[in-house]
C-alpha cells in the first residue's frame, strides 16, 4: 500500500510516493511552474474569483494528476494522502470558498455575501476532489492559522523543531508567499508577505524553480565567478568560472553547459557579489550593457535587480514589522531558521549581506521543504492531524495582518526607496528613526549556519526524481466579433497564446502555466474589436 505527501506551492507542485509498509519514499515528481495563471498567491485569487473557483480547482488537479502519472506506481493501491500548504492553494485544492481570502474586512463579506469556511483539518475522500487514484483513499487536509497563514506555516514550526526552543527566533519560508513565525520562547507571532515570484526564480528573464539546471549559488575566484548548478538529483555541483561582465569562460566545470536558467537562491548571490564588488551600484548594474553574465548565456538585468529588490524587501519588512509588534528589536534575534527551496540552497552569508535574514543572527539553520515534509509526516502518522489543529487553535490570537500594518507600509517605502532609487543605508536608517523604529543591526561575524540535509528535498526516492516541464493544461475561449487579427497573440509577453481557426469562428488557447493572468490583461487590451473577455475562458482539454 502507498501513501502520498503533496505540497501545492505558489510557484509549483510536489509530490513524494512512499510504501506504507516500509515508511520509505519510492519517488519524486515536481512541476517547474504552478498551473495557475499568474506569479503569486493575489493572481492566483484574482483568477479564481474572476474566471471561477472551478476552473482554478481543475487545473490544479489535472496537473496533480499528471504528477501522479510520472511516479509510476500503482495508483490503485494508494490508501492514505497528506496535502500541504497556504490557505489559498488549499481551498482550491479542495474547491471550497476562497472569496474571503481575496476581499478583506467585514463589510467585504456581508456586500458579497460571503460565509468564511472554517478551515480546520480534515479528511475527505480521494474521489470527491477527483484524484486519479484510489477513490476510497483518505485526503488528510491539515488546518490553517488565519487568513493567508495555513498550513505550511504550521510546517515550518514543527518541522524547525523552534517551538521547543528558548531564546528569539525567527522562522521564514522563503517563497513566493513567504511565512514568517517570531517565536519568543514558545510564543508565536505570524506574518506573511506577498514577496513576489523572484525569490524562486520567476518573473527573472533567465530565471527558473530550484530544478536540474538551475544556477543555485555564485562565487567569486581570482579570475571571474564561479557558477554552482544543481544536477539531476537536486545536488549543487560546480559549473564554469565566467568573467561577470562579458561572459567569458575562465576555467570549466563538471556542470560545463548544463545550466538552464536561474533560481533564486542564485539571484541572491548575484545580488550578494555584484554589490560587494561594485559592479551593482544601487539602482543600476555598472557594466557597459547594464548586465552580469553566468554561465551558457544565461545573465542578469537591471529588470532583475528591481525584481529581487521587491522580494528581499518584502522579507526585511515583515520581519522588521513583526519585531515591532512584538515589542522586540531585530537585534534581539538569536537564531534564524529558512525553510523552503530558496531558503536551503542560498548561501545564508549572502543572505544576511543583502537583508533576506536579520544580520544580526547568531545560528542560522537552512531546513529545506518543510510543507513537503510534514505531509510526509501526516502520511505516515495521521493523528498528526489533531496535534496540528491544536496548535493552530493556539496561535490564531497573535497574527499580524501586513495589509494593515502602518510598519509594514513605511517600511516597505523605503525598501523600495532603497532597491529601485538607491537611497542609501544611512539614510534607510534615519527614516526608521524618526517613526520610532530601531535601525538595522549591524552584522555578526562568523555566525554559525547548518544545513541540516544535502538537499531541499532530502530523500528523493528509489525510482529517483522526474520532472514535469510542460504541465499542458489550458484556457480556450470562442468570442463573438472575433476576426483571427491575432492582436491577442502578438501582445502577449509570455508567448502563452495561439488562435486556431473552430469552424467559422476562432478559438483562443492559452496555455496557463506560462499566462501572467489576471495581473496582466494585455491579451484583452490588445483586442480591437473588444471582444476578447479573459473572465470568460474555460478550462480547456490537457495537451
Amino acid at each position: 500500500m502507498y501513501g502520498l505527501a503533496i505540497d501545492i506551492g505558489t510557484s509549483g507542485i510536489r509530490i513524494q510516493a512512499l510504501d506504507l509498509n516500509t515508511s520509505e519514499v519510492v519517488a519524486t515528481a515536481i512541476t517547474l511552474r504552478h498551473p495557475l495563471p499568474g506569479a503569486n498567491v493575489i493572481d492566483h485569487l484574482h483568477f479564481a474569483v474572476e474566471v471561477g473557483e472551478d476552473v482554478a480547482h481543475r487545473l490544479i488537479i489535472d496537473t496533480i494528476n499528471s504528477l501522479l502519472k510520472l511516479l509510476e506506481i500503482d495508483l490503485s493501491k494508494v490508501e492514505r494522502v497528506a496535502v500541504d500548504g497556504n490557505p489559498t492553494q488549499l481551498s482550491l485544492f479542495q474547491n471550497i470558498e476562497v472569496r474571503d481570502l481575496a476581499y478583506w474586512g467585514e463589510h467585504a463579506m456581508h456586500d458579497y455575501n460571503i460565509t468564511p469556511p472554517e478551515r480546520n483539518a480534515c479528511v475527505i475522500k480521494a474521489g470527491s476532489v477527483g484524484l486519479d487514484l484510489n477513490p476510497e483513499a483518505d485526503v488528510y487536509v491539515p488546518p490553517g492559522v488565519k487568513h493567508e497563514i495555513g498550513a505550511d506555516a504550521l510546517a515550518m514550526l514543527v518541522k524547525s523543531g523552534v517551538l521547543e526552543k528558548r531564546g528569539i527566533s525567527l522562522v521564514t519560508d522563503f517563497g513566493t508567499n513567504a511565512e514568517i513565525a517570531l517565536v519568543i520562547d514558545g510564543e508565536v507571532f505570524t506574518c506573511s508577505a506577498a514577496a513576489g515570484p523572484a525569490i524562486e526564480g520567476q518573473r527573472i528573464e533567465k530565471g527558473m524553480l530550484a530544478s536540474p539546471g538551475a544556477i543555485c549559488d555564485v562565487n567569486p575566484e581570482s579570475n571571474g565567478w564561479r557558477m554552482t548548478i544543481l544536477n539531476e538529483q537536486l545536488l549543487a555541483e560546480k559549473g564554469d568560472s565566467v568573467l561577470p561582465h562579458s561572459g567569458e569562460v575562465v576555467d570549466k566545470g563538471p556542470m560545463s553547459g548544463k545550466a538552464l536558467g536561474i533560481t533564486g537562491t542564485g539571484v541572491i548571490a548575484v545580488l550578494a557579489l555584484g554589490i560587494s564588488s561594485g559592479l551593482i551600484k544601487l539602482p543600476n548594474i555598472a557594466t557597459q550593457d547594464r548586465k552580469l553574465y553566468l554561465q551558457d548565456g544565461i545573465y542578469f538585468t537591471r529588470r532583475d535587480l528591481v525584481e529581487a529588490g521587491k522580494a528581499i524587501g518584502a522579507f526585511r519588512a515583515g520581519h522588521i514589522s513583526l519585531c515591532e509588534e512584538a515589542g522586540i528589536t531585530m537585534h534581539d534575534i538569536d537564531t534564524s531558521y529558512m525553510a523552503g527551496a530558496s531558503g536551503f540552497y542560498v548561501d545564508a552569508n549572502k543572505s544576511m549581506e543583502v537583508g533576506q535574514i536579520p544580520a544580526c543572527s547568531r545560528k542560522v539553520y537552512q531546513i529545506g521543504n518543510t510543507s513537503l515534509g510534514m505531509a510526509k509526516d501526516i502520511v505516515l502518522k495521521p493523528e498528526m492531524i489533531d496535534t496540528l489543529q491544536s496548535m493552530a487553535d493556539s496561535i490564531r490570537g497573535r497574527h499580524i495582518m501586513l495589509a494593515t500594518s502602518k510598519v509594514f507600509e513605511k517600511v516597505y517605502t523605503l525598501e523600495l526607496s532603497y532597491w529601485d532609487e538607491g537611497m542609501p543605508i544611512t539614510i534607510y536608517n534615519e527614516y526608521l528613526r524618526r517613526y520610532g523604529y530601531n535601525p538595522l543591526p549591524k552584522r555578526t561575524p562568523n555566525p554559525e549556519i547548518k544545513r541540516i540535509y544535502m538537499r531541499d528535498i532530502p530523500e528523493l526516492g528509489k525510482k529517483g526524481l522526474k520532472v514535469l516541464r510542460n504541465i499542458g493544461v489550458t484556457l480556450i475561449g470562442e468570442f463573438d466579433g472575433c476576426t483571427g487579427c491575432e492582436s491577442c497573440v502578438k501582445s502577449c509577453p509570455e508567448s502563452a497564446i495561439r488562435l486556431e481557426p473552430a469552424g467559422d469562428r476562432f478559438r483562443i488557447v492559452i496555455k496557463s502555466e506560462l499566462c501572467d493572468g489576471m495581473a496582466c490583461l494585455r491579451c484583452q487590451q490588445a483586442c480591437p474589436e473588444q471582444v476578447f473577455k479573459y473572465s470568460n475562458l474555460l478550462k480547456g482539454k490537457k495537451e
